[in-house]
Formats: C-alpha cells, structure tokens, sequence
C-alpha cells in the first residue's frame, strides 16, 4: 500500500465532494520492515520497524491512530552478550545471525486518557520473546515529547542515521523528496501551528501538548 497516494486520493475524492473512506494499515511484528545490516561505530546492526497501526480517518485531519515501533538489533556477540553478567543461557539462546535488541523506541499516539504527551516516543514497550530485550511491563514512563512519526518520517530517520552515505544520494530524489513532504504537511502542520501558539502566549510547550488537559 502507498499511503502517499493512498492520502491523495482521499483528497482529490473530498475536493470533488464525494464521501472520504477511512483507511488504514499494519505491518505485523512477525514481518517487520528489515533494512540492511548497518555498520556504526564499527558494531555490525540491524535495523527494523513494525507499525503496530495506522488508521487516517480525515485527510485534512491527524490520524486517529499512529504507532510505530523502531529496534535496532546488535549482531556481534561480545556487545550483546556479557560473559560476567549475563547467564550462561542467554549466550546459547540468542541466534547469532539475527542477534539481540538492544534500543527499542515506540512512537506512538496517547490513548484518550493517557497521561503525557499526545504524540511522544517511549523506550522500551512490549518486548517480544525473540527479542531477548529486558524492560519491565510496569515502567511505561516517560513518554518522551516528539513529533507525529509515520511510515516514511520513520524510514527517513533511520536512513539518515545508519545509511549516512545512501542517505546523502536519495535525499534529493523527487519521489522520496514528494513522499518526505507529504508526511510532513499532513502530520506536522496542525501540531506545529498548536506549538507556535503555545509559544506566542508564552505558556509551557509541554503543557499545551500534553494529551490530557490540566485544570
């Protein structure tokens, strides 16, 4: 699915007057979004994201529902294993070739009575088993403030980061400059206008976007 087109679409129907259809899209954990092995630093990782949920209801609007999931996996054994700390288990139980995660970041969009930011990004989440990532199920705090992140800001993110070289010939490429303005007029216009407010009026940014409002 191409959201870019999928969005223009939706926009070209409402210019014409005929009914917007709400769209959406997943991509699943169990088939993440695998980029290539990257070396930084001179420690081999790998790079990849899943999106729990996208659901865009209103193409003038935010979407109703954002969240993305980004891990960066460590492929050599002496960074993700610790001889004098780890049990001896976890050095036969992690796969060599796919490795352990080591960061994993979650962007997402507060629930309706969620304390925090309403678009923050969180270290740590619901780990999954193959990941042999550690973070308690009880600590969901802080959410980091952060702006709205789809599919494409994400990529673009991770691009710049672990593929400097690829990045410096892609990123003045028609199509990814159209995709990257695409995503940022349609998820960083109405966030940044409410941010430019808050700051005319001299009140705390943090407050002003925060997701559940303070009396």
């Amino acid at each position: 699915l191409d959201s870019t087109e999928a969005h223009g679409e939706r926009v070209r129907q409402q210019s014409r007057g005929l009914p917007s259809i709400p769209w959406g899209f997943r991509i699943e954990p169990e088939a993440p979004l695998r980029f290539n092995e990257a070396i930084v630093d001179d420690l081999r990782l790998r790079v990849d994201l899943f999106l729990c949920s996208f659901w865009d209801s209103n193409p003038a609007e935010m979407p109703v529902d954002l969240n993305v999931a980004v891990r960066v996996w460590a492929l050599d054994s002496h960074v993700y294993f610790r001889e004098d700390w780890d049990a001896e288990r976890l050095g036969s139980d992690i796969p060599s070739n796919t490795g352990r995660v080591m960061l994993r970041m979650h962007f997402d969009l507060a629930n309706p009575a969620q304390a925090g930011p309403k678009y923050h990004v969180q270290i740590g989440g619901n780990q999954r088993q193959e990941e042999f990532h550690w973070f308690p199920q009880s600590l969901s705090v802080p959410r980091l403030l952060h702006p709205p992140m789809d599919l494409v800001l994400a990529s673009e993110m991770i691009a710049a980061t672990f593929f400097p070289d690829d990045y410096k010939e892609i990123r003045r490429e028609s199509s990814w400059v159209h995709s990257i303005r695409t995503s940022q007029m349609h998820l960083f216009s109405g966030y940044l206008a409410q941010a430019t407010d808050a700051m005319s009026k001299e009140t705390s940014l943090l407050e002003a976007l925060w997701n559940v409002p303070w009396e």
